[in-house]
């Protein structure tokens, strides 16, 4: 039997299904699900000895740790962006696979994109927060009858622009449609008349995206081409009753830009998930926005009770593929099997459980 090393999120019914292949160990965070008890350099190494597969969360696994492994042949990794804490370079040459769960957050991340939508047509934070505060009675009964009527309006009919259309723009297109939204969306990389035809979606240009929107959502991966994707031109163009949700990457925003066009009333309001320093110093700028023009979380679009069944189903459904076909699901390494050491790892790994 195969040995495991796992060190990311838990679920019940996979690690079953996993545990009829491997003998799993499990370290770091996958015992106590504290954020940030990943395993030092040295802890892997120790933890790595005789391991044959390792599904990690976030523990830094560096070119060190990769050589200090010899019996290592395969990583299976929780994450959308295993790039951010494997050392993808290393695992090419040294003939170690890395299987992404790509995927895991997409439902997630659509249904907070579109709370956040929903949330900023009604104003119920507005009227929550003073009922609490106040009570409900008849001397603010027209009050907030008169915020109510000043303010929400329906998502129906409504035009959703997306910049990004990639699983979660796509899956947050089906939620929109579903509300009689017209979807529109920015994303060089698909082809208008596939997406019409499937998604119901309208692939403009960026300017015409950013003008006919009354709601923007951000969900396109970061490239060394798109840094500040959206910036003070790109905000003029708005409708001043437009709202924008950042729930992808901080990297595509300009936050300064943004925060000015709040505070001047450029638009009408924003909800941002993702910051460039998280979490936010006590002083950071964008708390001058004021509280009703600006809906802020803790960069918690991708979580869900659910999530810890989306990644390991993959990271499972991953690991069959690996050892029945020579075209790897979800491969990071796309070079992997040109290495001199892809035989002596990988290559060793697929014999191994086919024998």
């Amino acid at each position: 039997m195969l040995k495991m090393l796992w060190t990311g999120y838990r679920n019940e019914e996979w690690e079953t299904e996993f545990s009829k292949y491997c003998d799993i160990k499990f370290a770091g965070f996958s015992i106590h699900g504290q954020w940030g008890d990943w395993l030092t350099q040295e802890e892997l190494i120790v933890e790595l000895k005789g391991i044959d597969v390792f599904l990690v969360g976030y523990d830094q696994i560096n070119e060190t740790v990769l050589r200090a492994s010899p019996d290592l042949k395969l990583i299976l990794s929780e994450r959308d962006g295993p790039e951010e804490n494997v050392n993808l370079n290393a695992c090419e040459e040294l003939g170690i696979p890395v299987l992404n769960s790509a995927g895991r957050c997409t439902v997630s991340v659509a249904e907070l994109t579109f709370n956040l939508i929903l949330n900023m047509s009604r104003p119920v934070l507005e009227i929550n927060t003073l009922i609490r505060k106040e009570k409900w009675k008849k001397s603010n009964h027209q009050r907030l009858r008169d915020i109510v009527e000043a303010k929400a309006f329906e998502a129906y009919r409504k035009t959703l622009g997306i910049i990004g259309l990639g699983r979660n723009g796509k899956y947050l297109s089906k939620l929109a449609n579903s509300f009689g939204m017209r979807v529109i969306a920015y994303d060089p990389y698909v082809t208008k008349v596939d997406i019409k035809k499937e998604y119901n979606v309208e692939i403009m240009d960026l300017d015409e995206v950013m003008k006919e929107s009354d709601f923007v959502s951000i969900l396109a991966r970061v490239t060394p081409e798109n840094h500040n994707l959206i910036g003070e031109e790109q905000l003029k163009l708005m409708k001043p009753t437009a709202a924008l949700i950042n729930t992808g990457r901080p990297q595509l925003l300009d936050y300064r830009a943004l925060a000015d066009a709040l505070i001047s009333n450029r638009i009408r309001m924003a909800a941002l998930d993702v910051f460039d320093m998280e979490p936010l110093g006590e002083s950071d700028f964008i708390y001058e926005v004021p509280e009703d023009k600006l809906i802020l979380t803790s960069h918690i679009a991708g979580f869900s009770r659910e999530r810890s069944w989306h990644q390991c189903k993959t990271a499972f459904e991953n690991f069959l593929t690996f050892f029945s076909s020579t075209d790897i699901q979800n491969n990071c390494t796309p070079n992997v099997s040109k290495s001199d050491f892809f035989n002596e790892r990988a290559g060793k790994l697929q014999s191994s459980l086919v024998d």
